[in-house]
C-alpha cells in the first residue's frame, strides 16, 4: 500500500493544524499516511503527492500547499483544507468554525472581542491543550486519534446542517404579537445556528420532547413570555420556574397549543 506524507510544522502544536490534519485522515479513510513535523523542502512543496499543512507560505491547492502565513486574509490552514476536500459548506455552519479561524489568524484578544466571547481565560479549553500537546509530541501515534476526531467532526457538521435546512422549512407563526416557530423534531441542534443565520428569528420555539410525548415550549431571553404563567394549567407537565420553558402532557393540537402559549405571553 502507497503511503501518502504530511508535513505540518515543528513546536508547538496548534488547532489548526490538528483540526486540518484530522480532517483530511477522516475523508480519506483507506489511505495510509505517516507525519513528519519540520520544514518542507523545495522539492516536498512542488510535489502534489506531498500534503503540506499550515507551513511552506504557499497556499496551492493543485500541489497540496495549504499555509495561509503569507496572507492575513487567507483563512487557517484547517479552512483550506475543508475548502479542498469539499466539506466548506457544511462544516462553515458550526458555530466555532468562524471564531476558531480568527484566533488562528488575529489572535484570541480580538477575536473574543469581535466575537463577544469573553476574554482568553474564558475560551482556554484543557481537552484542546491535551490533543495539541499529545500530537506535539507523539505526532505518529496521535493519528488514529486524529482520524477518529476529524469523523466527529464532519458527522457533528452535516447533522447540524440537516437540522439548520429543517429548521428553515419549519411552520412561522406570530402568537400574541411574539414571532414563534413550530418544528415537529426532537433535536435542538442546529437552532441556534439557525437563529444566528435567520433573519427574522423566532422568539418562542416549540418542538417535540425528548423524554415525553408531549411539546416542549422554549423562549428566549428578552421575549415577553413567561411560561411559569401557565404552570398551573391542566395540560401542562412540567414549567419551569424561571420561566423559560415547559413541557406539555400530550401532543394537544395545533389550535389548542397555540392557546396555551399565548396564555404565558406577558401582557396579552
Amino acid at each position: 500500500m502507497k503511503v501518502n506524507l504530511i508535513i505540518t510544522h515543528p513546536g508547538s502544536a496548534h488547532f489548526d493544524e490538528v483540526t486540518a490534519v484530522s480532517l483530511l485522515l477522516a475523508v480519506h479513510d483507506e489511505t495510509a499516511f505517516r507525519i513528519e513535523r519540520r520544514e518542507p523542502t523545495q522539492a516536498e512543496l512542488d510535489n502534489p503527492e506531498v500534503w503540506v499543512i499550515d507551513i511552506g507560505n504557499r497556499h496551492e491547492q493543485e500541489k497540496r500547499n495549504f499555509d495561509h502565513h503569507q496572507n492575513l486574509d487567507c483563512p487557517a490552514a484547517f479552512v483550506l483544507v475543508a475548502e479542498y476536500l469539499g466539506l466548506l459548506e457544511t462544516l462553515s455552519v458550526m458555530p466555532w468554525w468562524h471564531f476558531k479561524d480568527s484566533v488562528d489568524r488575529f489572535g484570541p484578544g480580538k477575536s473574543s472581542e469581535k466575537f463577544h466571547a469573553g476574554d482568553d481565560l474564558v475560551n482556554q479549553n484543557p481537552v484542546e491543550s491535551w490533543l495539541t500537546a499529545r500530537f506535539a509530541s507523539e505526532p505518529k501515534a496521535s493519528l488514529p486519534l486524529l482520524k477518529t476526531f476529524g469523523a466527529y467532526i464532519i458527522e457533528g457538521a452535516r447533522m447540524t446542517k440537516r437540522q439548520i435546512d429543517f429548521w428553515k422549512n419549519s411552520s412561522r407563526l406570530v402568537i400574541a404579537g411574539v414571532p414563534a416557530m413550530i418544528g415537529k423534531t426532537r433535536e435542538s441542534a442546529g437552532l441556534e445556528e439557525f437563529r444566528r443565520l435567520d433573519e427574522n428569528p423566532p422568539d418562542i420555539v416549540i418542538s417535540l420532547d425528548r423524554r415525553s410525548k408531549g411539546w416542549r415550549l422554549f423562549r428566549y431571553d428578552g421575549t415577553p413570555v413567561d411560561f411559569s404563567l401557565i404552570s398551573d394549567r391542566p395540560e401542562i407537565a412540567f414549567a419551569h420556574k424561571s420561566g423559560f420553558m415547559a413541557i406539555t402532557k400530550e401532543r394537544i393540537g395545533i389550535n389548542d397549543l397555540i392557546a396555551l402559549v399565548s396564555k404565558a405571553v406577558i401582557g396579552s
